[in-house]
């Protein structure tokens, strides 16, 4: 679930310099010193107010800046990220859990208005979650990829192109597609690597999402204000009957006081399940800055009867509240987040809250400590606090 970080970027502005032509190469470097510019503004109080509505997260597609840096038509450039994640629950017997990852991100454009894109991923470990049954996820960016033999494997985790027309009114990307890459978006709460580790704060828990398979998604925007977006996806990867039994999802958005301090989005989606006999759920996703420094965020989302015996939940909620700020010319962002996941047929509520420091050690490495509580419904199981350190790499 994760895509383009900012080492996407930071490497691709590097890739131009090394095919400069002599001749041109003061032009060049003048053009890459306004795109460095342009892409460290994603960091300043406006939290990247040029990038498309739903698509904000920095694990997203950074849209406008993509399009400025695949210029160079058909030449494939290559970029990624790793990360690593250690966490423990320090009043059990100290059993660590430790979960790295790594992607490679390759992408070429053809032509002003068409990008092809590739994410191969690699994971080893399965992170807390399988010592600690639970609804919410406790490491969003756990999932083992190894072979039952334990041999290390790289999946195709994405590969799709994306058409634009009319000066990127409409926007189609189809081919092996993450539909929880353009909804339910959240600018505070959508990235595992980057923000919170719990996969409830990174999408909805409700959410019935299928995993990365053949699809299609369609976006068009009016007036840089307001987007309304539509995706198909099938079940499974498969590749088979492809024409039938897709999981549907659309949804709207718009914000308030773009580039500004007090910038606010909102998301309305909803979704329709063939494997629950064509049941239907909903959601909202909405995230506010708060004079440039202060964040605010929150989700919701319900699913009807059938889905949610199909599925196992039947609602889900969060919120939360960040704030950042440079100290001794360094980043640092704070994140604290509650929420509540409502499995079928049960009154009571599975509970999670997490709290996290992000350091921008250098521009390729941020350190992250965690802190997560989580009180599961399942029986046997009883609250966990658990400890943990995410050290995230760009190349």
């Amino acid at each position: 679930m994760r895509l383009f970080l900012f080492s996407f970027l930071l490497t691709s502005l590097t890739s131009v310099n090394t095919y400069a032509i002599p001749n041109v190469k003061a032009e060049q470097e003048e053009g890459d010193t306004t795109l460095v510019n342009q892409f460290f503004g994603l960091f300043d109080a406006e939290e990247g107010a040029d990038i498309p509505e739903a698509q904000r997260s920095k694990r997203k597609q950074v849209d406008e800046l993509l399009k400025v840096l695949t210029k160079r038509d058909g030449q494939l450039q290559f970029n990624g990220v790793a990360t690593a994640s250690f966490q423990v629950e320090p009043q059990s017997h100290a059993n660590y859990q430790a979960v790295g990852s790594f992607d490679i991100f390759a992408f070429t454009s053809f032509g002003q208005h068409t990008i092809l894109f590739f994410d191969l991923e690699a994971i080893g470990g399965d992170g807390p979650d399988q010592l600690i049954p639970n609804l919410s996820g406790l490491n969003a960016d756990a999932g083992s990829t190894q072979s039952s033999e334990g041999i290390d494997q790289l999946v195709v985790l994405e590969a799709w192109a994306e058409f634009r027309a009319l000066k990127d009114i409409f926007t189609i990307n189809v081919g092996k597609i993450d539909v929880t890459n353009y909804f339910d978006n959240n600018l505070h709460a959508n990235d595992e690597t980057s923000q919170f580790l719990s996969g409830a704060f990174v999408n909805s828990a409700a959410l019935p999402a299928p995993i990365n398979a053949p699809g299609i998604r369609f976006r068009t925007s009016f007036v840089n204000r307001f987007y309304l977006q539509l995706a198909l996806s099938s079940l499974d990867n498969s590749g088979d009957d492809l024409m039938r039994d897709h999981f549907k999802i659309a949804e709207t958005g718009f914000k308030l006081f773009p580039q500004t301090g007090w910038e606010a989005n909102f998301r309305f989606y909803g979704f329709e399940h063939p494997a629950a006999g064509h049941s239907r759920g909903f959601g909202l996703s909405f995230d506010e800055l708060i004079a440039g420094r202060f964040t605010v965020f929150g989700r919701y989302a319900k699913n009807e009867k059938r889905l949610s015996d199909w599925f196992g939940i039947e609602q889900a909620w969060s919120a939360g509240v960040g704030f950042k700020q440079l100290f001794l010319n360094r980043e640092f962002k704070v994140g604290l987040a509650f929420g509540e996941t409502k499995p079928f047929a049960q009154e009571e509520q599975e509970k999670l809250a997490e709290l996290y420091i992000s350091n921008q050690f250098n521009q390729w490495v941020f350190i992250s400590p965690h802190l997560q509580w989580i009180d599961p419904l399942f029986a046997d199981q009883d609250e966990h606090l658990l400890a943990g350190l995410r050290i995230n790499f760009s190349y």
